[in-house]
């Protein structure tokens, strides 16, 4: 929580509390990162998820309030996302939003571990955006009627 606030305090950080909103628990929390103002472009992470609710409704709803909000409210024109290279769980969540893998930046990170980590890049253009909000939407109509 200190590292997001001033992370905040400088300016390339916005990090939110996933709440449910029945019982005020929090469920975990997700952020805008390396924002960009002169190019109109975010990235979304530092995202966890309790175990109780990863792979269900969650992050898709948060993702899809933050993708509209980065590209309908701030204009934005992409938005991104990083995940460790053998972080697969992050990398399907990721592709399910609709984002597009852009590459892999090899030797990029530190790990928490001291280990160096290769980053897998991905991102979604506005143009992107009605598609895959399409398919958000439909994807939690669909777990709204299960």
């Amino acid at each position: 929580i200190a590292d997001a606030l001033a992370m905040r305090e400088a300016g390339n950080r916005f990090a939110f509390a996933v709440v449910d909103d029945t019982t005020g628990t929090v469920l975990g929390t997700t952020s805008y990162h390396d924002i960009l103002p002169a190019v109109k472009r975010v990235e979304i992470g530092y995202t966890w998820y309790a175990k109780s609710v990863q792979r269900t409704h969650v992050n898709t709803t948060a993702k899809l309030l933050m993708m509209g909000h980065a590209f309908d409210t701030l204009g934005c024109h992409v938005v991104g996302w990083r995940t460790d290279n053998f972080n697969f769980a992050s990398q399907r969540a990721i592709e399910r939003l609709g984002a597009k893998k852009d590459g892999v930046i090899r030797g990029h990170a530190l790990r928490r571990d001291g280990t160096i980590r290769d980053t897998v890049m991905y991102s979604m253009r506005a143009g992107e955006w009605p598609e895959a909000k399409a398919q958000l939407l439909y994807l939690l109509e669909r777990h709204a009627l299960a």
